[in-house]
């Protein structure tokens, strides 16, 4: 099993696993973490570094914005648990959530992580173009 870890600004994160939740059920193994205005991005860093390390499963990041400070913490997390496989990924939907709970069993987390990428782009669509 792959833990996927939500890491965002504000409450995206939490607002992303209660929708998922909402869908799909209650899962497991699915943590998120949000960067608060009273949060220093040290602390954040090193709580993002404690969720990667409290599993001894692969890990999936799925954070919000590319370079951004969510982004840039699960990188931080990457150089210090070398024990593991772990992968993130930005521009996280709630496509791309319900994708990876489904998925996360049947697939190699850099496999699951390449499979997201494109499968949140296929969840975008502008209804008036359809039309």
């Amino acid at each position: 099993m792959i833990d996927i870890i939500i890491a965002t600004h504000g409450n995206l994160a939490e607002g992303l696993k209660d929708a998922v939740s909402l869908v799909v059920g209650e899962q497991e193994n699915l943590e998120c973490i949000g960067l608060r205005h009273e949060d220093s991005i040290d602390t954040f860093i090193e709580n993002v570094k404690e969720l990667a390390q409290r599993t001894e499963n692969d890990v999936l990041f799925l954070t919000d914005l590319l370079g951004a400070s969510p982004y840039n913490a699960t990188a931080q997390a990457m150089n210090h648990c070398r024990n593991k496989k772990i992968v993130s990924v930005s521009g996280v939907n709630l496509p791309m959530v319900i994708e990876a709970v489904f998925k996360r069993d049947t697939m190699e987390v850099t496999e699951l992580a390449d499979d997201l990428v494109e499968i949140a782009s296929q969840g975008i669509a502008k209804l008036a173009f359809e039309l």
